[in-house]
């Protein structure tokens, strides 16, 4: 029997292989910056207070539920007995590019079988973390 094709699948996994940059970038939001002003000039408007504004900043809204969807589901999946795996599947095929699920499989090791089950089974986990299964 096959499966059904959703049309959200090539997004999630889109969604997927962006979630390292934009942890980059969420992580670059909520660092203070210790550059010095050496100016000598008094500032100008703007916040003054470097935490608060660090606490304000986040993501465009979109970025930011996609980054929240795969985070949840990385650490969802890290709570599995074989989450290591699983994890290192998805970080072989989708984050870095070097591997298919195939070559993935084979360095693990596991079956193909299980290294496509691991695959799609956190795609719907993003999926349903993004809000597009019904539960």
């Amino acid at each position: 029997m096959s499966r059904p094709r959703y049309d959200w699948w090539s997004y999630i996994k889109g969604v997927i292989r962006r979630y390292p940059e934009l942890r980059e970038q969420y992580a670059d939001l909520h660092t203070q910056s210790v550059t010095a002003n050496y100016s000598g000039m008094p500032r100008s408007g703007g916040v003054s207070r470097g935490t608060e504004d660090i606490a304000v900043r986040e993501l465009p809204t979109t970025s930011q539920r996609e980054y929240e969807a795969v985070r949840r589901a990385v650490e969802q999946t890290e709570r599995y007995s074989n989450g290591r795996q699983r994890l290192a599947i998805i970080k072989m095929v989708l984050w870095d590019k070097r591997y298919t699920l195939e070559g993935a499989a084979l360095q693990i090791p596991c079956g193909i079988a299980t290294a496509k089950r691991y695959h799609g089974e956190f795609i719907c986990l993003v999926a349903s973390n993004y809000g597009l299964l019904d539960n």
